[in-house]
């Protein structure tokens, strides 16, 4: 018995000393942590960041910043007018044909003209400025310039039985269809072109339009247009959806009424636009 109890003593001391771990060395409990947990589940790798590696996509394109329109910068050069008429050689010719009038849809295209001395000088003078019974199509010097800017222009023809001159304004502008389908009168000058609507034709004594109303003063302009709008005679023609007003610059067309040679035919007309636009004085 007493040798067995040594040997069951030395062998308890045996074993004590292989699990006792060396002097000074402790388990590190986060060591022992891992170990186990690693064990468990295999470990998963760190997630990169942003400073972990370089990245290789470009950097975003910078965008310039939008600059607000300069208001300084100059609109660009409009296109000068050219004319479809040659004045140049018309000119030539004669210096007093000054613009071309021009009705679409009729035979109504003539030059216009205007004599600086005699008034009446192209109701017996052609284009040319040769004798002639048919005349020109003309204004007189007294009462308009050439630049159409003065509140009203009347243009003046003989009414000629071969339809020449203004032979045909009164059988076109005494219908009320045709006047319609004519409504557009064009005057054609140098340095621009008028477009005119056409809102009234009408048989008018033979009174010197100009002379009797001056078209500067608003209530003359308006006292004449109460004339036009009150006449009820057979062949006058009005067509009362046009607004006409003391600021619209008129042409009026006049020749001599067919049967009563001591009357006028009128065909009157709106301005409603010009190319390139009239340019207006600012105070």
């Amino acid at each position: 018995m007493t040798v067995l109890a040594g040997i069951l003593l030395l062998a308890f001391v045996l074993l004590f000393l292989l699990l006792t771990p060396e002097r000074g060395e402790k388990p590190d409990p986060e060591e022992q942590t891992r170990d186990i947990l690693e064990q468990i589940e295999p470990s998963q790798p760190e997630p990169e960041t942003e400073d972990s590696s370089p990245q290789d996509t470009e950097p975003p394109e910078t965008m310039a910043p939008e600059m607000p329109p300069d208001s300084d910068v100059p609109p660009e050069p409009e296109e000068p007018y050219v004319s479809p008429i040659d004045f140049t050689a018309l000119q030539a010719g004669n210096p007093d044909i000054y613009g071309w009038l021009q009705i679409p849809g009729t035979e109504i295209s003539y030059p216009l003209l205007q004599s600086s001395e005699d008034d009446a000088y192209y109701l017996d003078h052609d284009s040319d400025g040769n004798w002639s019974r048919e005349g020109a199509i003309f204004t007189e010097h007294t009462y308009n310039g050439t630049a159409f800017t003065d509140p009203a222009t009347v243009v003046y023809g003989h009414r000629r039985d071969s339809g020449t001159m203004f032979g045909q304004l009164q059988s076109i502008y005494s219908d009320p269809e045709q006047m319609t389908a004519c409504s557009e009168v064009i005057v054609f000058l140098p340095e621009r072109e008028l477009h005119y609507q056409v809102f009234a034709a009408v048989p008018y004594d033979n009174r010197h339009i100009l002379y009797h109303y001056d078209f500067g003063s608003r209530r003359m302009y308006n006292a004449f247009l109460e004339t036009i709008w009150s006449v009820r005679e057979i062949g006058a023609v009005l067509d009362t959806s046009v607004t006409v007003s003391s600021e619209d610059p008129l042409l009026i067309l006049s020749t001599c009424l067919r049967g009563n040679a001591q009357k006028r035919f009128l065909v009157l007309a709106k301005l409603t636009r010009a190319i390139p636009e009239i340019e207006t004085e600012t105070n």
